[in-house]
């Protein structure tokens, strides 16, 4: 399994408390339709996405989702962070878009293409 700091670069902003970089993860999931993630997001996945709100923590939490990575620098809310460090699910937010996330990860061998 691989952590959440295994993440940080200079590309990716910690919002949370760094307590939360200890949070593992084993699968990625992209979307930007949370009732998509609901249906097809694996427990112990990164979910990146577009969306900055407080909803995404809510499906984060429904669905065993440690670590957020929000594109394109949205706008986080206090009360996203807030809520991410009382569940202690690790946020990050990023300039880079949700398909440049992905190749990332993979680049740097913290995603396996399972075909």
């Amino acid at each position: 399994m691989k952590k959440a700091k295994d993440i940080m670069t200079t590309h990716y902003r910690l919002m949370t408390d760094n307590k939360t970089l200890d949070r593992s993860f084993k699968h990625i999931y992209t979307t930007d339709l949370l009732s998509q993630a609901i249906k097809s997001a694996k427990d112990d996945a990164v979910l990146i996405t577009v969306i900055s709100h407080e909803n995404t923590v809510a499906v984060a939490m429904m669905i065993d989702i440690p670590i957020l990575i929000v594109t394109e620098n949205k706008k986080i809310t206090n009360q996203m962070i807030e809520k991410c460090n009382e569940e202690n699910i690790c946020l990050f937010v990023t300039h880079l878009m949700s398909h440049e996330v992905v190749i990332d990860l993979y680049q740097r061998g913290l995603y396996e293409i399972l075909l």
